[in-house]
C-alpha cells in the first residue's frame, strides 16, 4: 500500500465544485473527487499553517500546548512511525515555513526535497532593487518578505518556473525513480495558493480580464475599506482564484503520472488544506488581523470560510466518489494514514531516532516511544468502511490558548446538529502573552475583533451573519460545556484550561 498525501495551503474548500457551486475553475480536483471519498464536514484543528501541520504529524490537537513552533524534539511523529516500520518516507515541500530556521518538520522523513524561494524563504540576494506590485502602503511586509520573495522570483521566465510546478515536478520524479518500492508515504506540501499571487496572467484572465489597477497580491490582513478599493479587492480574489486553478493544473500532472505509472491500484491519493481565507467576509481580508507598525497580532473569528478544509481520500483502485457527513478534524490524518499502512495497533511502538551533531559529523542515537492512547485523532477507515457513520459529536478549531487572552485563543465549536460557538475564553490574569510572529507583547486596548461568545445557526445561516446568543444562552452553555470537557479530556494543561470553564464573567 503507498499513500500520497497533497497539502494545499490556503486552499477554500468553496474552490471545489464538489462543496457546491463556484466559479473557480478546477477540473482535475474536480476529477479526483468523482472518484474519492468527499469529506462535507472537515475542519481544521489548529491554526494557522505550522500548528496544522503538528496537528496532522503528530494526530494531536497542538493549540492545546503549542503554538507557532519548530518540530518539537519529544514529539513522535507520522513519517517516523512510517519509516520506522519499512515504509519509505518522502517529503517535497515549497512551503519554506516547515524547514527554514531549524523548524525541523521534515525530521522522520528518510528523504525531504524543498523546492527554495518562497515567501520568507532567504535564498536570492539579487536583484537589489525590486518592484512592488501595488502601493506599498497596501502591501504586508514590503521591506521583509514580499522585497524577499521578488528577489527569488526574478528569474522565472515560464508556468514551469512557479512553485507549483516545480513541487509536482519533483514529486513525479521521485515516483518514476522510486517504482520499485513495496510501500511508500510521499507527503506533498504546496504553498500556493497562499500570498503572495502570482499565477501567469492567462489564470488570472479567467477572473478577471477587464482589470487595469494595481496588482495587491501580499496584502495586509485588515479591514479590507482601510486600505482597497472594491476593485483592489475582487482582483485579489481573482488573483488568489488564478492560483487556486494553477494548483489544480498541476496536481493533474501529478495524477496522470500515477496513472501512467502503473501505481493507482495500489495507491491512496488525500488532498487537503490547512485553512481557508477571508476576501471581505466579514469585512476582513486575510485570517488574522496584524498590525506590524505596533508589533500587533490579532485572530479573528474562525468562520467558516478559514476553518473548513477540503478533504478528499482516493483509495486504491476506487473510481466511484462518495460524500460523507462526519465532522472530522485535520489530526483524524495521522491514525488513518498509519491504519492504511496496516500499523495501526494497540500495542506500544518504539525506535531509535539519530541526529547528527554539526561538528566531526558525530551522530547521537535517541530512543523513542509512540503510545497510540495519546493522541487525540480518530481514523477515518470506519467511516470509509461503511462501519459507521460518525467520529465525534462537536469539532473544535482553535488558535492556541498559551497566552491566556481572548486576543489570540479564538476558538469555534461545531457541533453535528449544525450550531456553531464561537468561543475566546474568560481569563481573568493580566494579558502576558507574545504575538505568534512579531513577538511584541500584545495590547489589549488596540483589540479591534468582537471576543464574545456569538452563536449561529449554520443551516440556515451559512454567512454567520445573525448572531442568535441572546435568546439562546442555555444552548450556548450546553456547547460551552462540552467543548471544557473536551478540552480536559484530549490532557489541556490546566494553566490553558482554567480560562476556559465560564462562557460569561
Amino acid at each position: 500500500m503507498n499513500t500520497i498525501l497533497i497539502m494545499s495551503d490556503s486552499y477554500r474548500h468553496d474552490n471545489l465544485s464538489c462543496y457546491g457551486p463556484t466559479r473557480v475553475k478546477t477540473p482535475n480536483l474536480d476529477r479526483l473527487a468523482r472518484q474519492s471519498y468527499v469529506f462535507d464536514n472537515a475542519y481544521l484543528g489548529s491554526l494557522p499553517t505550522l500548528p496544522n501541520r503538528l496537528d496532522i504529524m503528530s494526530g494531536r490537537f497542538s493549540f492545546i500546548d503549542h503554538e507557532w513552533c519548530p518540530l518539537p524534539k519529544e514529539m513522535v511523529t507520522l513519517q517516523q512511525i512510517l519509516s520506522a516500520s519499512g515504509v519509505v518516507t518522502q517529503l517535497v515541500c515549497d512551503n519554506p515555513h516547515l524547514v527554514e530556521m531549524g523548524f525541523h518538520y521534515e525530521r522522520g522523513y528518510d528523504g525531504w526535497e524543498w523546492i527554495r524561494g518562497q515567501e520568507t524563504d532567504h535564498w536570492k540576494t539579487s536583484p537589489r532593487e525590486v518592484r512592488f506590485p501595488a502601493d506599498p502602503k497596501k502591501l504586508r511586509m514590503t521591506e521583509t518578505v514580499l522585497a524577499n520573495y521578488l528577489r527569488n522570483t526574478a528569474w522565472w521566465q515560464s508556468e514551469e518556473d512557479r512553485f507549483a510546478a516545480r513541487s509536482i515536478g519533483a514529486a513525479c520524479r521521485w515516483l518514476e525513480e522510486n517504482q520499485g518500492l513495496e510501500k511508500f508515504f510521499l507527503h506533498i506540501d504546496l504553498f500556493d495558493p497562499h500570498e503572495p499571487w502570482d499565477a501567469p496572467k492567462p489564470y488570472v484572465d479567467l477572473y478577471d480580464p477587464h482589470y487595469q489597477g494595481e496588482e495587491v497580491n501580499f496584502p495586509h490582513y485588515d479591514y479590507w475599506e482601510n486600505f482597497l478599493t472594491r476593485d483592489e479587492l475582487n482582483h485579489a480574489r481573482a488573483l488568489y482564484q488564478a492560483e487556486a486553478t494553477m494548483v489544480d493544473h498541476w496536481i493533474g500532472v501529478l495524477l496522470d503520472k500515477i496513472d501512467e505509472l502503473g501505481l493507482t491500484e495500489d495507491t491512496t491519493v488525500i488532498f487537503t488544506s490547512d485553512h481557508g481565507y477571508l476576501f471581505g467576509e466579514h469585512g476582513v481580508i486575510g485570517k488574522a488581523l496584524i498590525t506590524p507598525e505596533k508589533g500587533f497580532y490579532e485572530a479573528v473569528r474562525l468562520y467558516d470560510d478559514i476553518r473548513r478544509t477540503p478533504l478528499m481520500i482516493r483509495l486504491p483502485g476506487q473510481t466511484e466518489g462518495k460524500h460523507l457527513q462526519a465532522l472530522v478534524q485535520s489530526p483524524d490524518l495521522m491514525p488513518t494514514i498509519l491504519e492504511l499502512e496496516g500499523l495501526v495497533a494497540t500495542e506500544t511502538m518504539g525506535g531509535q531516532v539519530r541526529t547528527q551533531a554539526l561538528q566531526c559529523g558525530v551522530f547521537y542515537t535517541e530512543n523513542w516511544e509512540f503510545r497510540p492512547e495519546t493522541i487525540h485523532g480518530r481514523s477515518l477507515m470506519p467511516l470509509l468502511r461503511g462501519e459507521t457513520d460518525r467520529l465525534r459529536d462537536i469539532a473544535v478549531c482553535s488558535n492556541t490558548l498559551i497566552h491566556h487572552t481572548p486576543i489570540l485563543a479564538k476558538a469555534a465549536i461545531v457541533t453535528e446538529d449544525g450550531w456553531c460557538l464561537h468561543y475566546a475564553g474568560q481569563y481573568a490574569d493580566e494579558v502576558r502573552g507574545a504575538s505568534m510572529y512579531l513577538n511584541k507583547l500584545i495590547d489589549p486596548e488596540s483589540s479591534r475583533v468582537p471576543s464574545a461568545p456569538a452563536l449561529f445557526y449554520l443551516p440556515d445561516d451559512p454567512d454567520e451573519e445573525n448572531d442568535l446568543i441572546e435568546n439562546n444562552w442555555s444552548l450556548a452553555a450546553e456547547i460551552h460545556e462540552r467543548h471544557a470537557a473536551w478540552l480536559a479530556e484530549v490532557g489541556t494543561p490546566e494553566e490553558h484550561l482554567a480560562g476556559r470553564r465560564r462562557l460569561r464573567p
